[in-house]
């Protein structure tokens, strides 16, 4: 399986699948998990997302 080594992105509402030992697919989704802010959608603009 081309994903066994992938899990998702730690921010909520992002559908990126993300290398083991990464949290986030990018600054955009870090950013937004740590302010603490509810999005409806994900803004990290990966074609997962869009």
């Amino acid at each position: 399986m081309a994903n066994e080594n992938k899990k998702n992105c730690g921010h909520p509402t992002c559908s990126c699948l993300v290398p083991e030992g990464t949290k986030y697919c990018s600054e955009y989704c870090e950013n937004a998990e740590k302010s603490g802010v509810i999005e409806i959608g994900c803004g990290c603009e990966h074609a997962a997302c869009r």
